[in-house]
């Protein structure tokens, strides 16, 4: 390998992607663009680089990246080993701003599924897209990217203004125990009001 690399420059490729979760250890996991109904293919992002750039979860990266060391490839096939661009993800979503093509596939998912008319919250939307529920205890680095990327995307969505949110809160909470999604207040109201059904997942 070239001056020490641990991989060939020739092989690297170069894609904008989402950064969807951020393990304990600080390796960061971000999802390429993909067509509605596919897997995402996701690359993991060391701590050193992620730090170096200060990468957060909802980030849109252009990131340099190759296959994996033999060891992680079956579970996450792409390894980043560069970043050229950054753009801030976490900041409060303004109305009128389009997603980045990064982002696109996931949001276009959840939009379409909170548009049919039921309310949902992170729980009933991850069985929803994935035909199985999260189980935080025993979810795998990929599980845990696309249960962060999905409330990432529902938080967004709110924050734009193409849906409504209702935050729960349990006796002398300072913090939301629950968070419901639709596509109107209206909807919400009936739901929490026992008009219409309400979707109760156990995680926000």
């Amino acid at each position: 390998m070239a001056g020490g690399l641990n991989y060939a420059p020739e092989d690297v490729r170069t894609s904008e992607m989402m950064v969807a979760s951020i393990s304990g250890s600080g390796v960061a996991f971000a999802f390429m663009p993909h067509n509605v109904g596919e897997e995402p293919q996701i690359v993991a992002i060391a701590p050193k680089i992620a730090k170096l750039h200060e990468i957060r979860i909802g980030d849109t990266i252009e990131v340099g990246y190759v296959e994996n060391f033999p060891e992680h490839l079956e579970r996450v096939p792409w390894r980043a080993v560069a970043i050229y661009k950054r753009t801030d993800g976490t900041e409060k979503a303004m109305a009128g701003i389009k997603p980045t093509e990064a982002r696109k596939t996931i949001e276009s998912q959840v939009l379409n599924i909170v548009m049919g008319g039921e309310v949902w919250n992170r729980a009933e939307m991850y069985v929803e897209l994935f035909n199985e529920a999260f189980t935080s205890v025993t979810a795998s680095e990929v599980e845990r990217a696309r249960y962060e990327a999905i409330g990432h995307s529902l938080l967004r969505l709110h924050d734009t203004g193409s849906i409504a949110c209702a935050r729960v809160y349990g006796p002398a909470k300072k913090n939301a125990t629950a968070l419901y999604y639709a596509k109107s207040t209206h909807v919400l109201g009936r739901a929490l009001m026992g008009l219409d059904d309400l979707n109760t997942g156990a995680e926000p």
